[in-house]
């Protein structure tokens, strides 16, 4: 990248987070995709790029909000609620940017129980339906406490895909498939791969929950390479390599990852360092 690129990047990035730290602990929403959760992976992020400490503790601060704001009757969702948090700070761990002692998830197990097990649930999308839910789930199978609980919450959601198969819509089979592409490469659920291969003969690959913001697309090419083989390597290197300045006249509409300042911070940090990609599977 060329140096006036790059100088131009750091830029807006400080513009980002000035206003992220501004108005990031306003953000009512608290969830992954459009609140402080994806905020908080933001200032994690930069405070590793920038060394300063305070970013890291800001997030802290977010999280410690977010936390303090959710309760047993909060949105179970991906992209706005609990199961989006769970998966977040999951992230946060395994990235060693949360060094915990106590299982921060084990008190939001309650709720996405109830969502699997007992709330009507016609949607089979990641953002507001079961196989977001399911990526929760596929997080606390590392935990001892809640592998029971996971387990049965992910046989569930198997049951009732293969009940609704017929009447998936299609704008959420993608969805599906990439649920069961994850869950068919852990131990215990390789017999679902016949279902896998159901999806795989009549999928699409539009990912319609990523509406058009610049961040979607983006997130659009990876996702279609990772699942589907699609040639978009090249594509997204282009990509990054053409983020255009920071139009502050026109600011982005709100402030998470996917159509927010956040995002676009991780974006320019992408561009910056163009193997530290990992958060994309976030959205």
């Amino acid at each position: 990248m060329q140096e006036d690129n790059f100088t131009l990047i750091e830029k807006d990035l400080q513009q980002i987070a000035d206003m992220l730290l501004l108005n990031g602990t306003l953000t009512e929403c608290p969830g992954l995709v459009h609140g402080k959760m994806g905020i908080a992976v933001f200032f994690f992020h930069y405070a590793l790029h920038t060394g300063e400490e305070l970013f890291a503790d800001y997030a802290m601060d977010l999280i410690d909000e977010m936390l303090n704001q959710i309760h047993v009757n909060s949105l179970a969702n991906y992209e706005r609620g609990i199961a989006g948090i769970g998966v977040g700070i999951d992230y946060l761990i395994r990235n060693s940017f949360l060094n915990v002692e106590d299982d921060i998830c084990e008190d939001l197990d309650q709720r996405i129980v109830r969502a699997v097990l007992y709330d009507p649930c016609e949607d089979f999308s990641q953002y507001n339906g079961l196989t977001g839910y399911g990526y929760y789930w596929i997080t606390r199978l590392r935990y001892e406490a809640s592998l029971i609980k996971a387990k049965d919450c992910l046989l569930r959601i198997i049951v009732l895909i293969e009940e609704k198969l017929p009447d998936i819509p299609e704008k959420e089979k993608t969805d599906v498939y990439c649920f069961l592409h994850k869950l068919c490469q852990i131990k215990g659920f390789e017999m679902f791969k016949s279902l896998l291969n159901q999806f795989k003969k009549q999928t699409l690959s539009d990912f319609h929950r990523l509406g058009n913001s610049t961040v979607g697309n983006l997130v659009r090419m990876y996702l279609q390479s990772m699942y589907f083989n699609c040639k978009r390597k090249d594509d997204i290197k282009e990509a990054l390599m053409q983020v255009l300045a920071l139009d502050m006249e026109k600011p982005p509409e709100s402030t998470g990852l996917l159509t927010g300042y956040a995002g676009e911070g991780m974006l320019r940090l992408t561009a910056i360092e163009p193997s530290n990609i990992s958060w994309i599977n976030l959205l």
